[in-house]
């Protein structure tokens, strides 16, 4: 029932850690926008995980074991 949404997700979440670590290996960034790009990939984090309680709930439901 999410797994398009859970997939679209963890593809940004990717995404956003690939960003965040080449700008840490690198030592250039501003500290604002990496603070602002962490909470960013806070809050996909969350989403995701809301989204995965969602879908494990909606499989119980219906009787999915996965």
């Amino acid at each position: 029932m999410y797994e398009n949404r859970i997939r679209h997700l963890e593809m940004m979440h990717e995404t956003l850690d690939k960003k965040i670590r080449g700008l840490e290996s690198t030592g250039r960034f501003d500290d604002a926008n990496m603070q602002t790009l962490k909470k960013q990939k806070l809050a996909l984090k969350d989403q995701l995980s809301e989204l995965r309680r969602k879908q494990y709930e909606h499989d119980q439901e219906v009787g999915h074991d996965e």
